[in-house]
């Protein structure tokens, strides 16, 4: 049973990589973030990043272009931004967690579930600092 549930997760990771890699029609943008942050499980620094995604796909690439660090999110579809394209994030004390990518003039973003350890900062700060919006344009 181990080795079939092994066997299933790597045919969906294998799945995900060449869905990314094999892009025909992407979309991408650009943003500076100031501070390190959590894409799903994964740690990120602070720097320059890419946000690629396939046309029509649930999944997005988020890439830091000077250490090349990067991190595949799957959301669902979000409502575009009435003005610009911009990245949201939850902040609980000093742990931010990417929560949407929205894109600007009618594009269509992508909202990211809540991971566990993004649960749990919201139940432990609840009373004292329930979750602070951060938000950084893109270009």
């Amino acid at each position: 049973m181990k080795c079939n549930s092994l066997s299933k997760s790597s045919l969906l990771v294998l799945s995900l990589l060449l869905t990314v890699a094999g892009a025909h029609a992407q979309t991408a943008a650009r943003a500076n973030v100031p501070f390190a942050f959590k894409v799903g499980t994964r740690q990120m620094p602070a720097g320059t990043y890419t946000m690629r995604n396939d046309a029509g796909s649930s999944i997005i690439m988020v890439r830091n272009v000077q250490t090349g660090t990067s991190a595949l999110a799957m959301g669902r579809p979000g409502s575009p931004s009435k003005k610009t394209d911009k990245l949201i994030f939850h902040r609980y004390g000093s742990h931010y967690f990417l929560t949407a990518i929205l894109g600007g003039k009618g594009s269509q973003g992508m909202v990211f579930p809540a991971t566990r350890q993004e649960k749990a900062l919201q139940v432990a700060q609840a009373p004292a600092d329930n979750g602070n919006n951060v938000e950084i344009a893109s270009k």
